[in-house]
């Protein structure tokens, strides 16, 4: 199964025609103002954004807010990364235009999780007080008693170097990528984008994705860039 790649964390239109190029299906930008990565309330400049689904990536900001803020930029998606309650995620579209993300440190709730399936795509991320943003990954066994038929996405601290395994282990639909792919703070390396979308999809050739293989990640620090921002 091919594996869905999304580049986040992004600050400039030169780096998201790089992500682009590079390969990556969706293009995240940040909308919390607590993000170091944060691009404003409506950047003009996301609308010239072309060749990939662009997402907002929002935390706890109120639905209104969100969808103004989706029509001014022009996003395909918005990615709910806070407190959020499954209404929310109805009211701004539900799966066709919202991913929400859950948050990992032990046992995942897979009752909550099924609540919000029902309104949303799912993506897993490392938990932290400020809901992501960590630069680590979760112990990716966590995940392995994911109902049958449920298509979820990784992130949490995943680079070209860990991205294959991740993929095989866990077998996701997709993976999400901020820092991993980073020269410096909201400053993207082209090669590493290039290496992460290349090392996913190689590792996609296999079983079919969406649920564990077996095996699990250890909470590390990612191989580069420092903090993962993919919600925060």
């Amino acid at each position: 199964m091919r594996v869905t790649v999304k580049i986040c964390g992004l600050t400039n239109l030169a780096d998201a025609c790089a992500a682009v190029a590079a390969g990556a299906d969706f293009v995240g930008f940040l909308f919390d103002p607590g993000s170091r990565r944060f691009v404003g309330p409506s950047p003009a400049w996301i609308r010239g954004v072309e060749g990939a689904s662009k997402v907002g990536v929002f935390r706890n900001q109120d639905v209104a807010t969100v969808a103004r803020a989706r029509e001014a930029a022009a996003l395909d998606i918005v990615q709910l990364h806070g407190d959020e309650p499954p209404e929310a995620c109805a009211a701004l579209g539900g799966p066709a235009r919202v991913i929400k993300a859950v948050s990992v440190s032990g046992v995942v709730d897979w009752a909550v999780v099924a609540r919000y399936a029902r309104v949303a795509r799912i993506l897993f991320d490392t938990a932290s007080a400020a809901g992501g943003g960590t630069g680590r990954t979760f112990d990716w066994d966590a995940l392995a008693g994911a109902p049958a038929g449920l298509e979820f996405w990784l992130a949490g601290g995943l680079d070209p170097e860990n991205v294959a395994a991740a993929v095989a282990r866990v077998r996701p639909a997709g993976v999400d990528v901020a820092s991993g792919v980073e020269a410096a703070v909201g400053r993207k390396d082209a090669a590493r984008m290039r290496a992460f979308v290349a090392a996913a999809r190689g590792a996609g050739r296999g079983p079919a994705a969406g649920r564990p293989a077996g095996g699990g990640g250890t909470v590390r620090r990612a191989g580069h860039g420092g903090d993962d921002e993919t919600g925060t």
